[in-house]
């Protein structure tokens, strides 16, 4: 990729990020229209930019891009001013298009943990106690479903919050179908007894004293993933206790039907105040309903 062309990418990655936060590229004196707004001396190239909240700068140098932030206002910033807030190895003579896209999102999270409006730590919702739920006062519910997964699976924590955050409320269907499901298919396919025990044991304690919206994502979102694959299935029959029956009829379904197997796969969009859960209705075909 010729380094114009990489320079352009860019100012055009970073273009969007920057000017939320404020910020517009500062045009050096002497540069003529159309040409790239940089600086060049003794081999770093700068693009600058400036706005109420400060003055930030991109410098490509000996094979490294670095983002250099300041407090100071447009036009006043001097070199003490500024601190390097990222540095990433980005040689121009053989960057692609994948290396752009790297510094770029680097780039873009540090504008906006630097510069961007900081909002305050939102709870997560608690999961329902295990003592709460065997008394019957208390069925578990989704968020413990999710709790309680992100327990055995760590690396999805983040996943977990990041969805909480994004509809003030936990969407088990999405979570399981972008991100829960492969994990789920990982481990029944390695078939390690330790780890099939632990995730059943989870699994079938929060469907046994779940609501049915939680017994519905278990047996129709989670196991009912799996209805194409005998072998996998297979490997699940010996861990799975009282919803071994459900989750038997839920295959049947889903093999049968094309559209029940298309709203498995492609959960309906959300729509705030309409706190539905897809697999509800067919868990009732099924399952008396909590």
């Amino acid at each position: 990729m010729e380094i114009s062309a990489t320079i352009s990418a860019i100012i055009k990655g970073v273009e969007s990020t920057m000017n939320n936060n404020g910020f517009a590229v500062i045009v050096p004196q002497g540069i003529e229209k159309g040409a790239l707004p940089v600086t060049e001396k003794n081999g770093c190239t700068t693009i600058l930019y400036g706005g109420k909240k400060g003055t930030a700068k991109i410098e490509l140098f000996e094979g490294k891009i670095s983002l250099f932030c300041s407090a100071a206002e447009s036009g006043s910033a001097v070199d003490e001013d500024f601190k390097k807030v990222t540095t990433t190895l980005f040689d121009l003579e053989t960057v692609d298009e994948r290396d752009i896209r790297y510094a770029v999102n680097e780039i873009n999270d540090c504008i906006n943990d630097t510069y961007g409006k900081k909002e305050k730590a939102k709870k997560l919702p608690q999961p329902v106690s295990k003592s709460a739920a065997k008394s019957g006062s208390v069925y578990y519910d989704l968020v413990t479903l999710g709790s309680r997964f992100v327990q055995i699976y760590p690396e999805l924590k983040d996943a977990y919050k990041q969805n909480i955050e994004k509809y003030g409320e936990f969407l088990a269907d999405e979570f399981f179908t972008k991100f829960g499901n492969e994990k789920f298919r990982e481990t029944v396919k390695k078939n390690d007894p330790q780890q099939m025990k632990k995730l059943f044991n989870m699994l079938n304690e929060v469907y046994n004293d779940g609501t049915n919206q939680v017994q519905s994502v278990i047996v129709v979102t989670i196991l009912g993933s799996i209805y194409d694959d005998e072998n996998l299935l297979a490997n699940c029959v010996d861990y799975m206790d009282e919803m071994t029956l459900f989750v038997i009829e839920t295959i049947k379904i889903l093999k049968k039907s094309s559209s029940t197997r298309s709203k498995l796969e492609h959960p309906p969009l959300y729509k705030p105040k309409r706190k539905k859960n897809f697999g509800g209705g067919l868990m009732n075909q099924l399952n008396g309903g909590r």
